[in-house]
């Protein structure tokens, strides 16, 4: 059995093409609902920030992912949505450890402290 992923976006739209680009994310995700493996998202706009915006999609897989970026309507489909984007974007693959709300037990051997948040 293969892990669910968690693929997340943070994004800046730039001034003026907010509309745009939830238009835009619109047709990426009628195509996604469709494409096998995917299993939901959400898009988020900062309160702090309007222009910064966040975007998580849950996967069956990592390959699920993978299958999705590479198809050639996907690339089609992003053209418009990137297009209102600011070139500062971050993209992160995750594991799922655990369903909400819950923490999921450490690894064999796994220590008990954390380190401090990690930057790409």
């Amino acid at each position: 059995m293969t892990a669910p992923v968690r693929v997340v976006r943070l994004l800046r739209v730039r001034d003026g093409r907010e509309a745009d680009f939830v238009a835009a994310y619109q047709g990426v995700l009628e195509r996604a609902r469709r494409f096998p493996g995917h299993l939901g998202e959400q898009l988020c706009r900062s309160l702090d920030d309007p222009a910064q915006w966040l975007l998580t999609s849950e996967w069956e897989s990592a390959e699920s992912v993978r299958r999705w970026r590479t198809d050639p309507a996907h690339t089609a489909l992003v053209e418009p949505l990137n297009a209102c984007l600011h070139d500062d974007r971050w993209t992160g693959l995750f594991h799922i450890m655990g369903p909400a709300g819950t923490r999921a037990a450490p690894a064999a051997g796994a220590g008990t402290r954390s380190a401090g948040p990690r930057t790409p």
